[in-house]
């Protein structure tokens, strides 16, 4: 199924940040780690401020491109500073798009991360991201790392999280 995120569903979203937001961190002072940043929160996020249809239960991709039904794949992470992304073995998409949240000022940073180089990029000492995915094994690697910092990619847009303002770059 299809979904188109209008309006209505992405001022609920962005409502539903502050909810998990305090759920987290009401978790976190009695016990080791938080909870995960809900995918359900991030992807119709993406998808609303890029036109993206969300994709729920089609495939590997989270979201579609309607003009040309191109799959688009969106990771997430809820430690601005860190990430440890991992893909499906058989995660098949032409996009990759990065939500990279930041807690303190309530904003979520969206990248649009290079994909032609990324099968053949080393996720250990000596494997392939497409070796895994042949071994049925899942590549894990710091998104962050690997391609933000290392090319210096910008986020093409910020969304504040309180106003549900998108400042686009």
């Amino acid at each position: 199924m299809l979904k188109e995120i209008d309006i209505d569903l992405y001022y609920k979203v962005c409502e539903l940040y502050f909810i998990w937001k305090k759920l987290n961190s009401e978790i976190k002072e009695y016990y080791t780690r938080g909870v995960n940043l809900p995918e359900s929160i991030t992807e119709p996020i993406c998808c609303y401020v890029n036109g993206f249809l969300l994709s729920l239960g089609n495939g590997s991709e989270d979201a579609i491109i309607p003009e040309t039904n191109e799959l688009v794949q969106i990771k997430a992470t809820s430690n601005f500073n860190s990430d440890l992304t991992s893909f499906g073995p058989k995660s098949s998409f032409h996009y990759l798009h990065f939500v990279r949240l930041n807690q303190i000022e309530d904003k979520m940073y969206l990248y649009d991360i290079p994909t032609y180089e990324l099968k053949n990029l080393m996720v250990n000492s000596y494997e392939t991201f497409k070796e895994q995915q042949m071994q049925g094994r899942r590549p894990r690697f710091s998104i962050i790392n690997a391609y933000i910092e290392k090319y210096k990619i910008e986020p093409y847009a910020i969304v504040d999280l309180a106003s549900g303002k998108i400042e686009r770059f």
